[in-house]
């Protein structure tokens, strides 16, 4: 169980931080060989920890609704990489782009679980409940703030189409 959790941690620290570089337009633009070499990077990186938080989710002691919560994302996570990915390969770059959005929203969702669980705490939650629902809810609320985002984005985007038409 040592080991899968190392691996776990160790692959989804370097989805986390590298994840981010990859959104950088001027790193795609000047270097796209970068850009390509993180990505891959990243996409070994979810190959790797879906399957080992997949383990730990459905091993967990925080109980049913906490692992099933933890499970569905490690589920998600490599999907959407795997749209995402595909989406590349057939030069689909704006739902490339999309995929990998919802990709990188189910990695934050270490950072999420992070921040909810103290902010629980302080609202007085006891912390086994908390964690239950914030296993469930630190990527639904990652999730949905992605599809907000992309949502204003294509709505941008058709309004820019329009006047430039106009």
């Amino acid at each position: 169980a040592v080991i899968i959790v190392a691996i776990a941690v160790a692959s989804g620290v370097v989805a986390l931080l590298i994840g981010p570089l990859q959104f950088v337009r001027r790193i795609r633009a000047q270097v796209p060989a970068f850009h390509r070499f993180i990505g891959r990077t990243y996409v070994g990186a979810c190959a790797i920890g879906a399957p080992s938080g997949f383990m730990l989710a459905i091993g967990t002691n925080a109980g049913p609704v906490a692992g099933s919560g933890f499970a569905v994302a490690a589920v998600l996570w490599p999907i959407f990489t795997y749209l995402g990915v595909r989406a590349a390969i057939e030069g689909r770059f704006a739902t490339h782009r999309e995929w990998m959005i919802r990709s990188y929203a189910i990695t934050a969702n270490a950072i999420t679980l992070r921040l909810m669980l103290p902010a629980a705490g302080v609202m007085g939650f006891d912390f086994f409940a908390a964690y239950g629902v914030i296993a469930w809810l630190g990527w639904i609320t990652n999730l949905v703030l992605a599809e907000t985002c992309l949502r204003r984005s294509r709505r941008s985007e058709v309004t820019g189409r329009r006047l430039a038409t106009a």
